[in-house]
């Protein structure tokens, strides 16, 4: 199983060289959206790159400067929703939605997506620092000796994460999701995630996922702001 995903990263790293040769789309000049994380708001990765949209703010974050490209069967950018979300722990992120695959007989697809994460400027004011990253795939589908994965690094940093899901003589190993802890903290992060996927020969089934969820834990958290808020008004009246 390993070696078969040891195999395709190789791939995966000649596919993500030939997508920045390629060139991407870059995000232009424009207002930033901001998105409710409760709701099913969503926008088009494709007007984060032709200037309708400089990036969208997910509670006290900013994410922008969004680059794009493809080989295979990837989807067009116009083709992918970019959704806010709030995890389980009360993180903010964004969810990018859309049929990630590789169809058989196509000998591997890739997609690169690049954006910045950053603290906005009310939340940066009070100390706000982003101190972990959490990465996980939804709608995960392969059929025998396939793969897909994803690979995310972090620019300035040694921090990375892999999520994946691999088949080889009908065995299926996966981990669909990571996290990652920075040291010291930031308040902004350059973001690169190289999406893969590989069908084997004789497989019908396409390799493919249909939700990428980032989401970026901060520090102090808004639970901890409050309990010291509480505690000085009770210091105050002692």
């Amino acid at each position: 199983m390993y070696a078969l995903l040891k195999k395709l990263r190789v791939r995966t790293l000649i596919a993500s060289v030939l997508a920045i040769l390629l060139g991407g789309n870059l995000a232009m000049a424009g207002p930033l959206l901001e998105m409710d994380p409760g709701s099913s708001d969503s926008v088009k990765l494709s007007e984060l790159l032709d200037g309708t949209y400089d990036g969208i703010t997910v509670g006290d974050k900013i994410f922008d400067e969004f680059v794009y490209s493809t080989i295979g069967d990837m989807p067009d950018a116009e083709d992918v929703q970019v959704l806010g979300f709030i995890d389980l722990d009360g993180n903010y992120g964004v969810t990018l939605h859309g049929i990630f695959l590789d169809m058989p007989g196509g000998g591997g697809s890739d997609a690169l997506v690049r954006f910045t994460v950053s603290v906005d400027p009310v939340a940066a004011k009070a100390g706000r620092l982003i101190s972990d990253a959490h990465l996980y795939i939804g709608g995960v589908g392969i059929g025998d000796n396939s793969l897909f994965t994803v690979d995310e690094s972090f620019e300035g940093h040694n921090n990375t994460l892999t999520v994946f899901s691999a088949k080889s003589g009908g065995r299926e190993e996966q981990i669909t999701s990571a996290w990652t802890y920075f040291d010291p903290m930031t308040d902004k992060l350059r973001v690169t995630k190289d999406i893969f996927a590989f069908v084997g020969e004789g497989t019908i089934l396409p390799a493919r996922a249909t939700a990428i969820d980032q989401s970026f834990s901060q520090v102090p958290e808004p639970a901890t702001l409050s309990l010291l808020a509480i505690a000085l008004v009770g210091m105050l009246f002692t």
